[in-house]
């Protein structure tokens, strides 16, 4: 039905008591939904002092996040809840104690009830008059609820104190979190590693199989989530032995040792480019070389191919010891060319270039081997030493606090492995010291075999003694070694776990 001016009047007074209401709403309700996120915050807070869960100034940042977070929650569902006209007249019916008139003048007005003439516009006036009547800040006060802002004081204190206060898991919190990059980062330069493998095209794919295997293997450990520093010093310090093993191959001991085998085929003028190939240690354009001596030799002259087979003669007794295959082709080589038989000694010089271009091949792996174990040995120190540097920024925080030294414990977080880091005492010399005197009794002057054996013998005379080999240059052959006996020794799988730890702990910091 038409709205008339007295019922226009009417809205005026339902809307300012609706946006009353809001605002009474909202200066509870917000406050309450801070509350929630900074109690929330203090929980994290305290477990974080439990668990190494978060820093001081995590913890300040998560307080800072929930509380508006709780903000904005709490004025999302403020803003959500819009009340139609009826809900808001029935409100004001009963906060006010109207006695349903605010609402009878709603539903006559809105039609959804009907009365005869002159019946509405009474109930109308007389609505007016009894709204016009109510106090609106009395009736309907604003309040701040104290308790809800004692514990949002509370609250705040707590959290100060959690920011402010030393937290005694923060040295632990950033000792793992240390390891776990630094993981994260080896795994990162192993998986550039086995693509750069991949990509080598001088190695076989029987070669870059036995490379890749301990490098994935090694991956694949350390991807681990449980895995603690112990356990991935140990992972990464197995792959480099694998790799070191592989690095040792036939080329390897050939390459040291061709400088005395080239030397006579250097000096021939025929053969000068195979020798000069051999005393670089260019092994590939020596096998080229090989050939293309092997077709020169139907148009050396017999004086030549006299000197030559002495010149390849002398070559093969350089490699007797060193690769008794090619000495071989090369003695025989010789022999045929002393022999008068240019063929067999053409198909002996094709045999000793296939074998040198075999023996360049593994050469290469060797050296891809030998660089991979390089920079794993690189990464297992980067891990053994990870948390030093965070448990001194841990401990700025938490002043007094025990819970690591370097890489004391095997495990990360509290959790250690099989075994402890072993004590190693600290070199002391005392050949500078003058001791302390002792007065002994007369009959042990007098005999000193009757106050034991001790006293009967001679002390040893120092010289100028000293340390020979360095603990962390020797420390990698005991641990290789021990690797090795794991792959290829029966050991109980129980007892592999304990004795990786072992080495582990035991790594130079």
């Amino acid at each position: 039905m038409t709205q008339d001016p007295h019922y226009e009047q009417l809205l005026g007074h339902i809307r300012q008591w609706a946006r009353r209401r809001h605002l009474r709403d909202t200066l509870v309700w917000l406050p309450r939904a801070l509350l929630i996120g900074l109690l929330l915050a203090v929980l994290l807070a305290a477990a974080a002092r439990f668990r190494p869960l978060l820093t001081n100034e995590e913890v300040g940042y998560l307080a800072l996040g929930l509380g508006l977070a709780g903000l904005l929650a709490g004025a999302i569902a403020l803003l959500s809840q819009r009340a139609t006209l009826l809900q808001q007249a029935r409100f004001a019916d009963r906060q006010f104690h109207l006695q349903e008139r605010v609402t009878t003048a709603v539903e006559l007005h809105t039609g959804r009830v009907t009365a005869p003439a002159p019946f509405p516009e009474q109930q109308l006036q007389d609505t007016l008059q009894a709204a016009a009547a109510v106090d609106t800040r009395q009736a309907l006060p604003l309040r701040l609820i104290r308790q809800d802002w004692l514990m949002l004081l509370l609250a705040a204190l707590l959290l100060l104190a959690a920011v402010w206060l030393p937290n005694p898991q923060a040295s632990i919190l950033l000792h793992q979190r240390a390891i776990a990059q630094t993981i994260e980062e080896q795994v990162a330069a192993l998986e550039a590693l086995t693509e750069e493998i991949i990509a080598n095209p001088e190695l076989s794919a029987a070669e870059k199989e036995a490379l890749l295997e301990p490098l994935q293997t090694a991956i694949e450990r350390l991807q681990n989530d449980d895995l603690n520093q112990a356990q991935a010093v140990a992972v990464l310090s197995e792959a480099e032995a694998d790799l070191r093993s592989l690095s040792q191959n036939e080329a390897t001991n050939l390459l040291q040792n061709l400088n005395a085998a080239g030397q006579p085929l250097a000096g021939n003028a025929n053969a000068q480019a195979l020798g000069q190939a051999l005393q670089s240690g260019n092994l590939a354009p020596a096998g080229v070389a090989a050939a293309q001596l092997a077709d020169q030799l139907p148009s050396l002259s017999a004086a030549e191919q006299a000197q030559l087979a002495q010149d390849l003669a002398a070559a093969a007794a350089a490699l007797q010891e060193i690769d008794p295959t090619l000495a071989q082709e090369l003695a025989q080589a010789a022999t045929a060319l002393q022999n008068g038989d240019v063929a067999a000694a053409q198909q002996a010089l094709q045999a000793a270039s296939g074998t040198l271009q075999q023996r360049a091949q593994q050469a290469a792996a060797a050296q891809q081997a030998a660089a991979a174990a390089g920079q794993l040995q690189s990464g297992r120190e980067q891990v053994a030493q990870a948390g030093q540097q965070g448990q001194g920024q841990g401990q700025g925080q938490g002043q007094g606090n025990d819970s690591g030294t370097g890489g004391g414990t095997g495990g990360t977080g509290g959790e250690t492995g099989h075994a402890e880091n072993v004590y190693v005492p600290t070199f002391v010399d005392l050949s500078d010291e003058s001791g302390v005197e002792i007065q002994l009794p007369a009959e042990c002057l007098a005999n000193p075999e009757t106050c034991g054996a001790l006293l009967s013998e001679r002390t040893t005379e120092l010289g100028e003694e000293q340390s020979i080999v360095p603990y962390d240059q020797v420390f990698g052959d005991y641990r290789n070694a021990a690797y090795e006996a794991l792959a290829e020794d029966y050991i109980p799988l129980g007892l592999k776990g304990f004795i990786r730890d072992y080495f582990a702990s035991l790594e130079p910091q």
